[in-house]
């Protein structure tokens, strides 16, 4: 009898690590990478090591005009923050960079990218005329989508585009997101899915708008927002998981799918980019909010 329950116990043991074991990587298996904006200032050493002790996997990096890196200087900065930021075991898992048509100098711009080990980037948006007829944007943009994805796959590079909430946003209704990536593959170009901005762009519809874009989904973009009063069109943002953005939501738009960039974007502070001499604040705020994320996964 001692021997069997010891088989016994032994046995659940390990089944009960193996679940465990399972969980664990499944976390690991959806990166966490923090949008670097508001703490762009930072040389790539420190923000290495202040994003290595939060336990995240990167940044999702400022690679366009007025960004970390401007595109002018990219060729010799790239390397050198890729370098950096390997010092902390971090990475530039994405690049946000102004890319949205499909030319010689882009593709150039993405070969350096993934010449030094970047394969996704966020592109510009697509903005509306609402003077003009909007279906035939639609299909403007469905056009010069396929032109992307083709860049794409003979360069090995993978297009995110935010969906992003505002009446000039090409994506934002939700139905012409899906109309533009209908046949587009999403290894090259896919929808990163902004839980505040598609929360507040469709409101009582948020499901209706997952179903419509979910399958062309390859990142989630995380953070937060709340409207700001009774008979409002206005919205602030707001600490993650104080607002509209929840759980729930986040556990909707994962569902049925496989491991994919999560993107933290701190949107709540004092400013878009911190200044040097009080960025620490910015840092302690990312802090915050990536606690929130891991405790979601």
């Amino acid at each position: 009898m001692r021997r069997r329950h010891f088989i016994t116990q032994t046995g659940l043991a390990s089944v009960v690590a193996g679940v465990a074991a399972g969980q664990s990587r499944n976390k690991k298996s959806w990166p966490i990478v923090i949008f670097e904006k508001p703490i762009q200032t930072l040389d790539y050493d420190r923000m290495g090591e202040e994003l290595s002790k939060m336990g995240v996997q990167g940044i999702e990096a400022t690679i366009r005009r007025g960004g970390h890196v401007e595109p002018k200087d990219a060729e010799s900065e790239v390397p050198r923050m890729v370098k950096s930021l390997a010092k902390n075991g971090q990475k530039a898992l994405i690049a946000t960079c102004n890319v949205n048509l499909a030319n010689e100098e882009n593709a150039n711009f993405l070969r350096l990218l993934k010449a030094n080990g970047i394969t996704r980037y966020r592109m510009d948006y697509f903005r509306y005329d609402l003077k003009k007829a909007l279906l035939p944007q639609v299909a403007e943009n469905t056009a010069k989508l396929r032109e992307i994805e083709a860049m794409n796959r003979e360069i090995g590079m993978q297009a995110l585009y935010q969906i992003h909430a505002g009446a000039k946003y090409a994506g934002s209704l939700a139905w012409d997101a899906a109309m533009m990536f209908e046949k587009v593959n999403p290894d090259h170009a896919a929808i990163a899915f902004d839980l505040r901005h598609v929360k507040a762009g469709s409101g009582l519809s948020f499901s209706t708008a997952l179903a419509a874009m979910g399958r062309h989904v390859r990142s989630i973009f995380v953070k937060d927002a709340r409207w700001g009063g009774e008979r409002t069109t206005s919205i602030k943002n707001v600490p993650l998981d104080t607002g509209i953005v929840n759980k729930k939501t986040f556990d909707e738009v994962r569902k049925g799918h496989g491991a994919m960039p999560l993107s933290l974007h701190m949107e709540w502070g004092k400013a878009p980019i911190y200044p040097k001499e009080i960025v620490m604040d910015a840092v302690a705020h990312v802090g915050r909010d990536v606690k929130v994320l891991k405790s979601w996964l």
